[in-house]
């Protein structure tokens, strides 16, 4: 899955693995006043960089209330999500430090893409599943061809033939090649004559419900009965049993409650901000002639897949390959088996024609790209050309989504 799995696997053999919850802070820091800590927590996790964009949020609302120009409000909102998605992460992560890892595992599992499903149930109350569409399959191309190119890139540069665990990235990128066919599957059936759009819709809700039904599996395989198949031994390997960094010991002193309420505000916030988002994104699009298609290829996925990036890249320059391919490829896993069928399923709930209906550009595009991928890493070694070949796709892909009619 994403980060947040790969920091409590870390720092596991610092947990006591009979209790539920094990902070594992240093003898001085649990010494410290409670509002001391807890202090310290809320300035690890608001006060990253991207905090300063939490003070676009009231400006988000205003831009409608006044009737801003299209481009300034969605332009603010945009920027504004950005900020409380990196809060959302960081304050997801320090759940999962306070509690087993298995337990954290699943918040990151089923919260860590948060944003993502905020978004698609904005455009589905909005009535533009086409632009939900678009978003779904910009996050994948996002994170299995950009984020893992430039990753690869990046690291490659460092150092002439990278290594990594070569059972966790295949356990993955299987997951990858089931997901592209199960979206595969209902738009070729669509093209099938007789057939019409209330059987494709059918067909996804059920290819959506195996698609959850695979996704727990997976989670199963990855915690429980496999988990070894994702982890790596020697020196500096990202599942090495190891004390926990200076960053983690800050996010753990941020009490479980307010860790848990401050995840669950900012998906509130980000609710608010996404529909304010949505609603001006097509008078934007009209008005500046841009593709709606192309900003949910390239602008809407940066909303929930900031983090990641920035994470992958700081642990690919760290030469630390293994954290950096379970990030993004992780995270493509993420999107693939749970946020595009639970989108199909927030449509059924809300009474909207969401399939996995995409067009056979689309489809064709998913196949091939989760095809390289899976080529790419099943032989455990890589080199930057790799990461440069995937970051060139993904610039195609995006190029062509421009000039895609609508």
């Amino acid at each position: 899955m994403g980060r947040l799995t790969v920091s409590i696997r870390r720092r596991a053999s610092a947990c006591d693995r009979s209790s539920g919850l094990s902070l594992g802070l240093p003898p001085e820091v649990e010494q410290k006043p409670f509002w001391q800590r807890e202090l310290t927590g809320y300035k690890q996790v608001i006060g990253h960089p991207t905090g300063l964009l939490l003070l676009l949020v009231p400006l988000g609302f205003m831009g409608r209330t006044l009737q801003w120009n299209s481009l300034i409000v969605c332009l603010v909102n945009f920027l504004a999500i950005i900020g409380m998605a990196n809060v959302q992460a960081r304050a997801v992560e320090c759940v999962g430090l306070q509690v087993s890892p298995t337990i954290g595992g699943l918040v990151d599992a089923f919260l860590g893409k948060s944003v993502e499903q905020v978004m698609a149930i904005q455009c589905l109350r909005a009535g533009l599943p086409e632009v939900l569409k678009a978003n779904l399959m910009g996050s994948l191309h996002w994170c299995l061809l950009l984020v893992l190119g430039q990753s690869i890139f990046m690291a490659g540069f460092k150092k002439k033939m990278l290594e990594f665990n070569q059972n966790g990235a295949a356990a993955q990128m299987s997951c990858q090649v089931v997901a592209s066919i199960s979206i595969t599957l209902p738009t070729l059936y669509g093209s099938v004559a007789g057939v019409s759009p209330e059987d494709v819709l059918l067909l996804s809700r059920v290819c959506a419900l195996f698609l959850i039904f695979l996704y727990l599996s997976f989670i199963y395989f990855h915690l429980k009965t496999h988990k070894e198949s994702f982890q790596t031994e020697g020196q500096g390997h990202m599942f090495e049993p190891t004390v926990m960094t200076q960053e983690e010991i800050e996010l753990s002193q941020l009490s479980l409650f307010s860790s848990i309420l401050l995840m669950l505000a900012t998906i509130v916030v980000a609710t608010f901000n996404s529909e304010v988002l949505v609603d001006h994104l097509q008078d934007m699009c009209k008005t500046f002639n841009v593709p709606t298609k192309f900003i949910g290829y390239t602008l809407l996925p940066i909303l929930g897949n900031t983090a990641e990036h920035i994470a992958s890249v700081w642990h690919a320059q760290r030469d630390e390959i293994d954290i950096s391919l379970s990030i993004a490829i992780g995270s493509a896993t993420q999107i693939a088996l749970f946020v595009v069928p639970l989108a199909v399923l927030w449509g059924w709930a809300f009474d909207r024609p969401m399939s996995l209906h995409f067009t056979p550009y689309d489809s064709a595009v998913m196949l091939l790209g989760t095809f390289l991928v899976a080529q790419m890493l099943q032989h455990g070694v890589s080199v930057w050309l790799h990461g440069a070949m995937l970051m060139n796709v993904y610039l195609m892909i995006v190029v062509i989504s421009y000039f895609e009619p609508s």
